[in-house]
């Protein structure tokens, strides 16, 4: 069986964030970074790219942080009982070490249900938190075993994966595909391919859903008007940007911006 004590979806908190744990939590804590940032362990720093999975043991040391302007994660503090208890060393997905997985998208979209059904009140969600946990944590399993070496052999995937870094991170300077192609020296059909061999998804719907979190973002924080916003994303006016927004989320900026005006966003370690 696996509880969830505590869990958030697509959390954006505020730079600077630096979670200092030296004793660590009395649970797991799984992590599904979407930003940059940083990791510290035994005074080495290494970096955390956007498609990061992070899972610290229980009573282990946690320092990662952040200094930019936002840092987006999903979080889950969970424990494992029963005949779980060996659940992570049976899948072999080790503790305490920065994982990168092509398809980020698929294990938080399993996080978002976890959180759902962490809030809600029908009488078995406890049972189907459990069983998205499973289904969660078998899906890094088979990211983690199944992606391919030569993706990450390819002299390809380096340039390419600080493209889509420096894309979610800073969607309003995004380039065309057509640019990106011819700096990295490919086509563009061919980049194309590989951008959605390596991370699972198209160029076009990464650059999407970056605008659209970042739109959300300050949608909850700031008092910045629809327009600017717009033009603070990267849309040329604020028709397609309230178009696109309407399409991911359901509702429109200030519906949203309504809905979320008394928001806690701040992180709950």
């Amino acid at each position: 069986m696996i509880t969830v004590n505590i869990c958030g979806y697509d959390s954006m908190h505020k730079a600077p964030m630096d979670i200092c744990r030296p004793k660590g939590f009395d649970d797991y804590l799984l992590l599904l970074i979407k930003s940059r940032g940083f990791l510290e362990d035994q005074g080495r720093i290494s970096e955390l790219s956007p498609g990061t999975v992070l899972l610290f043991a229980p009573h282990s040391y946690v320092h990662y942080f952040y200094r930019e302007s936002h840092y987006n994660d999903d979080w889950i503090h969970f424990e494992l009982h029963d005949g779980d208890e060996t659940l992570l060393q049976q899948l072999s997905i080790p503790a305490n070490s920065p994982l990168a997985l092509p398809h980020m998208g698929t294990l938080t979209e399993y996080s978002r249900l976890v959180v759902a059904e962490k809030i809600s009140s029908h009488p078995y969600r406890q049972e189907t938190a459990d069983s998205l946990m499973h289904a969660l944590l078998y899906s890094i399993a088979n990211q983690l075993h199944a992606h391919s070496s030569r993706n990450k052999d390819s002299r390809y995937f380096e340039p390419l994966n600080e493209i889509r870094t420096q894309l979610i991170n800073s969607p309003f300077q995004a380039c065309s595909a057509a640019e990106l192609a011819k700096k990295t020296d490919i086509s563009i059909s061919h980049f194309l391919h590989l951008y959605k061999e390596f991370f699972g998804t198209t160029y076009k719907q990464d650059m999407i859903a970056a605008r659209i979190r970042l739109a959300c973002y300050y949608l909850r924080t700031s008092d910045m008007s629809v327009d600017s916003l717009a033009l603070f994303c990267g849309y040329e006016n604020g028709t397609h940007f309230m178009r696109q927004f309407k399409q991911a989320t359901g509702m429109t900026p200030s519906q949203y911006r309504s809905l979320h005006s008394r928001e806690d966003n701040r992180f709950i370690p």
